[in-house]
């Protein structure tokens, strides 16, 4: 079976979807010696391009006809099947001969758009529906999303997958020497001990409420409290205000709008608490990650987060700002409690590998591949 993949989002910088298809593409061609991967990017990259059994295809043209460009290789090279791990705009104007794959991250668009960007919204809104009606396959990665599909969308259940994500353990655990981690102390001139959060200035990532619970806990005299906030992520949309507070605040909240992906592990293994409390994820990645390093969690209880977390963080109610500031309170000044969530931090994240879910997004295309064949 001839297999195309659009890799766009895993070429260059990574966000969590970029990172999603990176490690799932390169687990799929290490795993698979069957079939030939043809995979689709907007810019050259060498990341993922040293496997034998697939070729990189490099279009250059505007985003729009780009997805257009690539249905007509994709005949070209009489491919069987295609895999489009973040838009959804080819599987939704592909002809049927060539079957095809769609991963949907997350509903938000759906669920909250008031806390999604316009443009996104409207494309999920034009597309995915038209994807469904087409696509033999959805890849979802977490069960929650999957309820999520079948409510809003009455997809059938026996053509949905999921596959989680999985954190990096293994640069993770090994980047981050106490000799890495003192550098990077140095290098963000962070302090001694620090609450981080991992995530994006946008509105559903919900950073407006940890900071409001941080400076009610920096301004109280009565209890020990964390002294800095650091804040690893982009500006986002809709931040405006929320970058004025960072800067209003500048001595107590640290912002790196851009952090190296081999400087992350570090600032895991240096913060004393990692809180992350999103409105709404599909997943919910830096939780984990953050277990994976040995932090402890304090995390929203919205969406999949409660899934992929289970008892290894304390659980907040998002719209909750006593909650989360009592929380944070709680787990900075019981130790105790900061050794129980790390141990059990590490067994969970051990439920969680980049191998299983290339090996569950295998068996989907495998299954495709005889349902074809059958009706052959």
């Amino acid at each position: 079976m001839k297999v195309g993949i659009d890799i766009r989002a895993a070429c260059g910088q990574k966000t969590g979807k970029g990172w999603y298809i990176f490690h799932v593409v390169k687990e799929i061609l290490a795993l698979d010696r069957e079939n030939e991967y043809v995979l689709y990017t907007n810019r050259v990259t060498a990341d993922l391009a040293a496997f034998k059994n697939s070729t990189v295809k490099v279009i250059h043209a505007h985003p729009l006809m780009w997805h257009f460009a690539v249905i007509k290789d994709l005949k070209l090279r009489k491919c069987d099947l295609f895999f489009a791990p973040t838009s959804f705009i080819i599987p939704a104007f592909l002809p049927r001969k060539i079957k095809s794959a769609i991963t949907v991250h997350d509903l938000v668009a759906f669920l909250h758009p008031h806390l999604h960007e316009s443009k996104a919204t409207i494309l999920e809104y034009l597309f995915l529906r038209l994807a469904l009606r087409k696509t033999s396959a959805v890849f979802v990665p977490s069960e929650n999303t999957k309820k999520d599909l079948m409510r809003l969308f009455h997809y059938p259940e026996e053509k949905i997958a999921i596959t989680p994500l999985a954190p990096a353990s293994e640069a993770i655990l090994a980047s981050a020497a106490i000799e890495k981690n003192q550098e990077i102390k140095q290098k963000y001139n962070l302090p001694k001990d620090f609450i981080l959060t991992v995530s994006g200035l946008e509105p559903r990532k919900n950073v407006a409420m940890l900071i409001d619970a941080f400076l009610e806990l920096h301004a109280s005299p009565l209890t020990l409290h964390p002294s800095s906030l650091v804040i690893i992520g982009g500006k986002g949309w809709k931040s405006g205000a929320l970058q004025k507070k960072i800067k209003e605040n500048k001595k107590h909240i640290i912002h790196i709008e851009n952090c190296p992906p081999e400087d992350l592990p570090s600032f895991y293994k240096s913060a004393k608490i990692f809180v992350f409390p999103s409105i709404y994820e599909g997943f919910g990645l830096p939780p984990l990650e953050a277990m994976t390093a040995g932090c402890p969690v304090i995390c929203s209880n919205a969406g999949s987060l409660k899934e992929v977390c289970g008892d290894a963080a304390i659980l907040i109610d998002p719209k909750n700002t006593e909650e989360l500031k009592n929380a944070i309170e709680k787990l900075w000044n019981d130790e105790n409690l900061q050794n129980s969530l790390r141990e059990k931090g590490f067994i969970q994240a051990k439920k969680f590998s980049w191998q299983e879910t290339a090996k569950k997004t295998l068996e989907a295309f495998k299954k495709i591949e005889t349902s074809t064949k059958t009706a052959d």
